[in-house]
């Protein structure tokens, strides 16, 4: 399958757009197009929302609407044990108090990239990696600046994990050294050190550009239409955002790494 058909249909995406589809309308022109097999990878994107969700209902907190489930599906998923995966009940069983899985909800996040990882292939396997080593450069990069202990931060980690060690090396560093390879990430780090806001735009584009870069030559393909939804999130993201929350949305995504 090629795929050209919903991929000419696609107008490009370029940082800071807003987008001519929303998440949920692009979704649906992909069910319409694509395979089982095919939304079953895409749904991997969604899953992430719904665990999220999770966490949103134990703060009682509106859902984001971008999962695969709605409210009450998502209630009954928990209260049935059904659809997620079987480490997320082992995780919220082993707690009594609302407050101790919220806190420990990092571990869960975790356990969900490195299984969907291994589960995945191609571009989505390449994607959720990224994903998850960012999130880690991140995290360090702003507990270092705040003080903080790294290696409480990056407890349910790997510490075996390349660019983990690397991190958890620096634990009595005055300074952040990013991993090789991450030069350009660690430098816009500290270009906008002063400035969460700019931060969380300077990481959103960077995220932006790379999964660009990784399926410019794959147009008709499901990489392409995998990464054009993740391009999608990331400016309605973008968009939502008011300036007050830059600092917010950065130091949740250090909490839901650590």
């Amino acid at each position: 399958m090629t795929y050209y058909y919903i991929s000419s249909a696609l107008t490009p995406l370029e940082y800071g757009d807003t987008p001519d589809m929303t998440f949920h309308f692009l979704f649906e022109k992909y069910k319409e197009n694509l395979s089982e097999s095919d939304m079953k990878q895409l749904s991997v994107l969604r899953k992430k929302f719904d665990l999220m969700n999770i966490k949103r209902l134990l703060r009682h907190e509106e859902i984001d609407t971008r999962g695969n489930l709605d409210q009450k599906e998502l209630e009954e998923a928990l209260s049935t044990e059904g659809y997620f995966d079987q480490y997320v009940f082992d995780f919220l069983n082993r707690f009594d108090e609302d407050a101790d899985k919220i806190l420990n909800f990092p571990e869960l996040l975790n356990r969900f990239f490195i299984d969907e990882e291994e589960k995945a292939s191609g571009f989505l396997k390449n994607l959720l990696g990224n994903q998850r080593k960012w999130r880690l450069i991140l995290t360090g990069y702003r507990t270092k600046k705040q003080k903080g202990d790294i290696s409480k931060q990056l407890s349910f980690e790997d510490p075996f994990d390349p660019i983990t060690a690397m991190i958890l090396s620096q634990k009595d560093s005055p300074h952040f050294e990013a991993p090789e390879g991450s030069e350009e990430l660690s430098e816009m780090l500290m270009t906008t050190k002063e400035s969460p806001m700019q931060q969380f735009r300077r990481f959103a584009e960077f995220r932006f550009r790379k999964i660009k870069e990784i399926v410019e030559d794959r147009l008709f393909s499901l990489d392409y239409l995998i990464a054009y939804a993740v391009q999608v999130i990331i400016l309605e993201d973008l968009h939502a955002l008011s300036k007050e929350e830059g600092e917010k949305v950065l130091n949740t995504i250090v909490k839901d790494t650590s």
